[in-house]
């Protein structure tokens, strides 16, 4: 099956909010003192499946993003739009879930992608993983990309991409892949016999008569 990407981020302008963005911005100030200028996200959805992501483009509105408030992209990066984030960010920092690792928002996509394409084939192995990205502007001099990351996820169910202040510049941004788990692999345990003495069978057999 192939990997349509889809990405999704607020629209900026008068009266519109990023909200993750601002969240993430006020936890730095008020967890660790931290004053960035400006904080924007991108939600972010990898897409297994048979459906081509002509149709899933075509769709996009009606299942991934509201039209009103946020602009979306396929099988793009949205960080790669001059037009949606002409200023180049201090560091850009990209979180997905760990293979195997339940994905609520990508369950909760993945009923509405069944509903919205129904198809003759069956979908039972398709899914969609989630990802989110934060885009930092007037990022103290002395705070790492690497160190955000560490404020941002939870390493023992989540990963993380990092760009710092130098990748961002020359346009390497961070792009996590989809997810596949690793084969499982099923080996069966040995069976042990054990020979039991004929006079301790006859003993045990006697003691429960």
């Amino acid at each position: 099956m192939a990997i349509t990407r889809v990405e999704v981020t607020p629209k900026q302008g008068t009266g519109m909010r990023d909200v993750r963005g601002d969240v993430v911005r006020r936890q730095l100030m008020a967890d660790h003192g931290i004053d960035v200028s400006e904080v924007r996200s991108i939600t972010g959805f990898l897409i297994k499946s048979s459906v081509p992501s002509s149709d899933i483009s075509e769709r996009v509105n009606d299942l991934f993003s509201d039209p009103i408030i946020e602009d979306a992209v396929t099988d793009t990066l949205f960080l790669t739009s001059p037009l949606h984030f002409p200023i180049t960010p201090d560091a850009a920092i990209t979180v997905g879930f760990k293979p195997g690792v339940t994905d609520n928002p990508g369950s909760a996509a993945y009923d509405g992608f069944r509903t919205i394409f129904t198809q003759d084939e069956p979908l039972e192995d398709a899914s969609i993983s989630t990802y989110q990205t934060y885009i930092f502007y007037g990022l103290p001099s002395e705070i790492t990309a690497e160190w955000l990351a560490t404020t941002l996820h939870n390493n023992l169910i989540q990963r993380a991409e990092i760009a710092d202040g130098e990748a961002c510049a020359q346009a390497q941004w961070p792009a996590i892949d989809y997810p596949e788990k690793p084969p499982q692999t099923r080996t069966r345990s040995p069976q042990i016999f054990k020979e039991v003495p004929r006079h301790q069978f006859s003993i045990s057999y006697l003691a429960t008569r």
